[in-house]
């Protein structure tokens, strides 16, 4: 059976009608070598083919169908009503053969033939359409799910600057942006001496607890994780302009008050030699990809970036007393008004000495 009789059979309601006048075409056909062209994009559409054997590659990079035994290819560029030219390119994926079609087929069907022809062409068009439909169903999966894997990866802002550059092919990197934002610096005190004795997967699953409450406080308050680092973690606030840092501010605030009381509940109740900090600070950062060329590493850079880590790091004050687990900068602080956060929080700055001798003032929680 040639590619024809598989063509009919596959595709016309009535095979016979079509036999005699597709007798005509069994005289024309073309051999093609491996990877040579059986037309290229933007050529006249003259013709239209017939696989007979091998396998023709339809589309170029990404763009790619595969037509073998039996299938109809080129039809579309040449039943266009306007001028018909080629779409896209075709190529033979190994030795190929196909029966070559000409409009002088067409021009001497009779009029049942020729209706005959077109419902078979249409046969052949509506299983093309349900073949792209279940690809772009699948294709649409896939970006659904490859979104689902970016949001475990990559914080909303950095998602949609990600979206921003694949939608334009002028953009090579993410451009850095530079505003104002609130970071959090967190980090399970004790964490690395309690997971020494623990199995890996118990230790991670500890872990994750501690990190799962934080994460749900943060983004209830709109805050982003940006980053999780051992027992810590890294989040910010973007807030170019003064209603949003009166707004952000007391939400990351009771955020981490909330972290704090949830984190120790567990450690209370299960007798954990652990604690929680959380440290805050705001200022302007540079924001944007910092990775290599073939890596995207989106976050936050600056004094301010430097500067908040430290007050999650201090221990003691520079009178060696000890922190409270929530530590705000001077900056932070001069934007909290609301009383039951102000309940919880010292009034009178403390002071602490970073590396290099460098000396930060704070406000902290009362625990």
């Amino acid at each position: 059976m040639n590619g024809i009789d598989v063509f009919l059979k596959r595709f016309a309601r009535n095979p016979e009608i079509l036999r005699e006048p597709m007798s005509n075409v069994c005289r024309r056909l073309k051999r093609l070598r491996d990877d040579e062209y059986l037309c290229r994009e933007g050529e006249p559409a003259e013709c239209f083919w017939i696989v007979d054997d091998g396998a023709i590659v339809i589309g170029t990079e990404g763009k790619i169908v595969r037509r073998t035994k039996g299938d109809l290819v080129g039809e579309i560029a040449f039943h266009r009503r306007d001028e018909a030219r080629r779409t896209t390119s075709m190529r033979a994926d190994g030795v190929a053969r196909v029966w070559q079609i000409d409009r002088v087929f067409l021009d001497e069907l009779t009029p049942e033939q020729s209706a005959a022809w077109f419902e078979t062409v249409a046969a052949v068009l509506a299983e093309k359409v349900i073949e792209a439909t279940e690809q772009r169903t699948r294709l649409l999966s896939d970006n659904v799910s490859l979104d689902h894997v970016l949001r475990r990866f990559v914080c909303d802002d950095g998602l949609m600057a990600v979206n921003a550059t694949f939608g334009d092919s002028e953009l090579a990197n993410i451009v850095p942006d530079q505003t104002t934002a609130m970071l959090w610096f967190s980090d399970v005190a004790g964490f690395s001496s309690f997971a020494k004795e623990m199995a890996p997967k118990d230790a991670a699953r500890q872990m994750r607890r501690f990190m799962d409450i934080q994460v749900e406080e943060i983004t209830r308050a709109g805050g982003e994780i940006d980053k999780f680092m051992g027992d810590g973690l890294m989040a910010f606030w973007r807030v170019p302009d003064d209603a949003r840092i009166r707004d952000r501010v007391p939400k990351a605030v009771l955020a981490a008050f909330n972290s704090i009381d949830r984190i120790r509940a567990i450690i209370n109740e299960e007798g954990l030699s652990l604690d929680i900090r959380i440290g805050l600070h705001l200022g302007p950062v540079v924001i944007g990809d910092f990775g290599g060329s073939g890596r995207i590493a989106y976050t936050l850079m600056g004094e301010t970036v430097n500067s908040a880590s430290r007050y999650e790091q201090a221990r003691l004050d520079s009178e060696n007393n000890q922190l409270g687990a929530l530590r705000l900068s001077e900056m932070v602080f001069a934007h909290v008004q609301n009383t039951h956060l102000l309940a919880r929080l010292n009034s009178e700055p403390r002071r602490f000495l970073a590396k290099a001798g460098r000396e930060f003032t704070t406000y902290t929680s009362i625990d």
